[in-house]
């Protein structure tokens, strides 16, 4: 599991591994940085400990603001507060149910109006995300025609309702069921120490959240690569033939189907699925063609391997197809010994160790964090369809000798967009998820990302590209900033999706032609890492060139010329605007 805490974890466990969190050693290897404000009515030192733990032992380096003990109204309504000056990241607002429900006169409709407002007016000037931890469910809400259950209800509707969106809702009432009421609601400690939960929860509860941050900054998965036999179904199909695969819902076929159930709601919110299956390919078809209780069809996953090669073998060719890296990619097989010899082979890529019993799969997947959604984006409800075009573009490169010829019948087009609030969580995706094709690799937060945008020295801009086979979406991001001798790239990165069609010659040509004149210099540099070295000669393949006693590369125009792109259009520009 990706449970940093588990449920026999106590507050002592929490301090030594917030000690070891807090060293330097384990802070520098973190490669993204981020700012977050936890405002609550409760007391939330154990909470942020946990909060701050998670997410530095999952490669993520938090700035944390805790306001004082129930004073997240006044923090929120006070242009001076520390919530309104720092320009948070995330904002995490809890409200606890156990200390809401001591006001009796309190009306649910009028609080969430009067947070709706304080919200609105906080957004003007923080763009980052607000997260809002829904009221729970208390230990006395078991009868549902109690005050206690009615509470709590009309409370979540009526947040809901107002807040929609506002904020990213988070519900912890499945932790507390898994936990358990009983263990979970204070009792004494609701008032010796104004806790919403017992102590010894704050670990799991501030993994619970971090996880979902997580998944806002980045998604821990992209691809899900899964075995057939005796995983999407039950059985051998070679031995038994397609007839004789237990897929019967009212026996040993229900947990195989509640796997294909949930790994069909991952591919609609954009999670890629492949197979890897030692099988003929006939044979294995033969069910999806011949079940109609299969949940999951051939056409739902982008690329497939079905072949008596190991698997790890296998994998490296999907990968290979699809062009990614190990890194967010996941096996599923209910071999031990599958497992093991792909994960002995790639090292980089997720490899659960499944349950014995298949009844507690699902369950094991979900509480990894792992497959956590936070959001999901336009592009997202695309990529399914973006690889099967991609597909298609293969298989007609492969009907072409001349691979020029290919680009120019591919009718490539991009379209520039100034990075606005329109396209900004894409962009920010983008930036923490792209690595191969990342020419300077930064990482930045949403406030400073936002903060370039609005800068007028500053060129922000994101690109989408499309041909006859389909949308791409937003591929790449480009920004350079105005500095004495010119203009210097601070970020060139790109989708692996577009790489091997010479977009980025269009983009360059783009931001000179809009942005330079005859005799303006831009300057660039690479910095390399483990993953970027398809831009290694990015520069001087544009047109950079070597200066003497600098460690940039600079492309002057009017001196340099960058390789045509002739075979892309640019929506935004003329004919006659683009470089020869």
């Amino acid at each position: 599991m990706k449970y940093i805490f588990t449920k026999l974890s106590t507050v002592s466990d929490l301090g030594k591994k917030f000690n070891t969190a807090k060293s330097k050693e384990v802070r520098s290897l973190c490669k993204t940085g981020v700012s977050i404000t936890v405002l609550a009515n409760f007391s939330t030192q154990y909470l942020v400990n946990s909060i701050f733990t998670s997410l530095v032992l999952n490669g993520v380096d938090p700035n944390i603001y805790e306001s004082s003990f129930d004073q997240w109204e006044f923090e929120l309504n006070n242009p001076e507060s520390e919530t309104n000056r720092r320009e948070a990241d995330y904002t995490l607002l809890i409200i606890s149910s156990t200390r809401l429900i001591q006001d009796r006169n309190i009306c649910a409709h009028e609080f969430a109006m009067n947070l709706k407002s304080l919200l609105m007016r906080y957004k003007v000037k923080n763009s980052g995300e607000i997260i809002l931890v829904l009221p729970e469910s208390l230990r006395e809400s078991f009868d549902q025609t109690s005050i206690f259950y009615r509470f709590v209800k009309k409370f979540r509707k009526e947040l809901h309702q107002e807040l929609e969106n506002l904020v990213y809702f988070m519900d912890i009432d499945p932790l507390i069921m898994d936990f358990g009421f009983e263990q979970w609601h204070p009792s004494k400690f609701l008032l010796t120490g104004k806790f919403c939960c017992h102590p010894n929860c704050f670990p799991l509860y501030g993994n619970y959240l971090s996880t979902f941050i997580l998944s806002l900054i980045k998604r821990p998965i992209r691809l899900v690569i899964v075995d057939l036999d005796n995983t999407l179904w039950n059985g051998v199909v070679g031995d038994v033939g397609f007839e004789g695969v237990d897929l019967d819902r009212e026996s040993n076929g229900y947990h195989h189907l509640m796997l294909q159930s949930y790994l069909l709601s991952l591919k609609e919110t954009g999670v890629l699925l492949a197979i890897c299956s030692k099988n003929s390919l006939g044979v294995a078809r033969s069910v999806f063609d011949n079940r109609k209780e299969m949940i999951l069809k051939f056409d739902d996953f982008v690329a497939y391997e079905i072949s008596w090669d190991p698997k790890s073998q296998g994998i490296r060719r999907i990968l290979e197809q699809l062009n990614l890296t190990e890194a967010g990619v996941m096996f599923l097989d209910d071999s031990k010994f599958e497992r093991e010899e792909v994960k002995s082979n790639i090292p980089d890529i997720m490899v659960p160790e499944l349950p014995e019993k298949i009844e507690n799969w699902c369950e094991y997947l979900v509480k990894t964090g792992c497959l956590t959604i936070g959001k999901v984006n336009e592009e997202d409800l695309k990529r399914s369809s973006m690889y099967y075009a991609e597909t298609q573009r293969k298989n007609e490169a492969e009907n072409h000798l001349d691979y020029s010829t290919f680009l120019n019948n591919l009718a490539l087009v991009i379209s520039p967009e100034r990075v606005d609030r329109q396209n900004f969580d894409r962009v920010f995706e983008l930036i923490h998820k792209t690595n191969q094709f990342n020419l300077t690799t930064p990482k930045y937060s949403l406030t400073e990302l936002e903060k370039l945008t609005l800068r007028e020295d500053v060129f922000c801009y994101c690109y989408r590209l499309e041909d006859k086979y389909s949308e791409y979406g937003i591929i790449a991001v480009f920004i350079s900033e105005k500095i004495t001798d010119g203009w210097n790239i601070i970020t060139w990165l790109m989708s692996c999706r577009a790489m091997g069609r010479g977009v980025e010659n269009a983009i360059f040509q783009h931001f000179i032609t809009r942005t330079l004149s005859i005799d303006e210099t831009v300057f660039g540099k690479y910095y390399p890492t483990d993953k970027n070295k398809p831009v290694s000669n990015l520069l001087t393949k544009i047109g950079f060139i070597d200066i003497n006693g600098d460690d940039r590369l600079a492309f002057t125009v009017g001196k340099q010329k960058t390789p045509a792109a002739s075979h892309i259009k640019d929506s935004s520009l003329d004919i006659s605007e683009v470089q020869e």
